[in-house]
């Protein structure tokens, strides 16, 4: 029996200790020579808003130090490993009935107790994120040989290479290209030599046999011309081809729009065919901004939001974007979100791969809040410490919301108007759990 008291009063002083000081511990050692001592010192109430915990069984266990800690087989307290004490229906309901925990006002000042009132108030919070810029993929261009041959000339560099429409960016040599320029040409001859016997005979070329050759014959060039064309040639090549009527051996590939080159897998002398990809580039001028976001952050988001983009290559540079939720993506694995908005990009100060800083302001939020430091976050839900005027103090469950900066949401468990304490109210939440787990063990004592 001695030594099962010497136990219990060692784990109420260290209790005490942690809950605020000498002031706690001497209520405690009263408590364990005095069972009555609970009713002329200061009252308490359980620390988890006894009225929604859940009802515990008479036949269970649970420990002196954690109420919270209740299995249905004797053992040991996960968290301070002390032997659990078996619970009685008299202290169930001594736990249940518990009072609010009871400071007087120097004891306040000298915990330096602070309250705030909880009021309706407008909630406004920039969010700061990182963004990385892509590039559109529908502007991508793939390069690669209609015909096969071997690269006679390099003009680009490489990755990161600006290109402009008309710019040649390799020549090719292709014996498959030069057999299409020499039927192209046949065609062409034919042709004169029936126009030069139509004009030296002096016959009607608006019908009989010569004005259906000469149909053919011009159904046959634009089709040996748009083989030449498909082939990469341009048309202006393919022009001076029917004006020198020599064949071109190398013939040069021009890029068909502005871009930046992404990629390079030929060189000079590199044998080539169609399927083959020799290089691609990207107009830079339409790129995509692409945003991750955490899920707190993700609530505050609206259509419309404004983001301001600043350029991580020159600082000076900024744009200004709007949110689309429709845009949205949530990726399961990280639960992280993902917002990719389309970006004209036209003084290219943000290159694709490039990083650049984001800035979402979002709009004004009305709701009932509380000041941060006033909110207890634990394992078993949220808390704030209530105010009930004249000294008195109890823990009451809340469920929060958004929080910006300064304030934090209360959705459930708090009215506007009330007070809630925000310095010292880890002290006020541990006495009030002291006080319930004083009040089952003197109950537990009594007969």
């Amino acid at each position: 029996m001695l030594k099962s008291k010497r136990k219990l009063i060692l784990g109420l002083t260290a209790a005490a200790v942690l809950s605020g000081g000498a002031g706690y511990a001497f209520t405690v050692y009263a408590v364990a020579h005095d069972p009555h001592a609970v009713h002329a010192g200061h009252s308490a109430q359980q620390a988890h808003d006894a009225p929604n915990a859940e009802p515990m069984h008479a036949s269970g266990y649970t420990c002196p130090m954690h109420p919270e800690v209740v299995q249905s087989t004797p053992g040991f307290c996960p968290i301070c490993h002390m032997d659990l004490v078996k619970i009685s229906a008299s202290s169930q309901q001594a736990a249940v009935t518990a009072p609010a925990v009871h400071v007087d006002a120097g004891m306040q000042r000298q915990m330096g107790v602070t309250v705030a009132t909880v009021t309706e108030s407008a909630m406004h919070k920039d969010i700061t994120a990182y963004a990385t810029i892509a590039p559109d993929e529908s502007s991508a261009v793939s390069v690669n040989p209609k015909v096969e041959g071997w690269i006679r000339a390099f003009h680009i560099q490489g990755p990161g290479q600006q290109v402009r429409k008309g710019q040649v960016l390799y020549e090719l040599y292709s014996p498959e290209l030069q057999q299409r320029q020499r039927e192209y040409l046949d065609m062409l001859q034919r042709r004169d030599a029936l126009l030069d016997v139509v004009k030296t005979s002096g016959m009607e070329t608006t019908n009989g046999p010569n004005s259906a050759m000469l149909g053919s014959l011009a159904k046959e060039r634009f089709r040996l011309r748009d083989r030449l064309i498909a082939a990469d040639m341009p048309p202006e090549v393919v022009d001076k081809l029917e004006k020198d009527r020599r064949v071109i051996e190398v013939t040069p590939v021009r890029a068909t729009q502005d871009g930046i080159v992404q990629t390079v897998s030929a060189r000079v002398g590199s044998y080539v065919n169609p399927g083959q990809v020799v290089l691609t580039y990207a107009d830079y001028n339409r790129a995509w901004v692409e945003l991750t976001l955490f899920p707190d952050q993700v609530s505050w988001l609206r259509n419309g939001d404004a983001i301001v983009l600043t350029s991580g290559l020159d600082r000076q540079r900024s744009v200004q974007l709007k949110v689309d939720i429709n845009n949205l993506q949530i990726d399961p694995s990280s639960r992280t979100a993902r917002l990719r908005l389309p970006l004209n990009n036209a003084n290219q100060a943000f290159r694709p791969g490039s990083f650049a800083d984001a800035t979402i302001r979002t709009g004004a939020r009305h709701a009932l809040t509380v000041p941060r430091d006033a909110l207890i976050r634990t394992g078993h839900g949220d808390f704030v410490v209530v105010d009930e005027g004249h000294g008195h103090f109890r823990s009451s469950e809340v469920r929060a919301g958004i929080e910006d900066s300064e304030q934090v949401e209360i959705i459930s468990g708090l009215k506007s108007g009330q007070q809630v304490a925000v310095n010292a109210q880890f002290l006020l939440d541990s006495a009030g759990a002291l006080q319930a787990m004083q009040q089952r063990l003197v109950a537990e004592r009594m007969p």
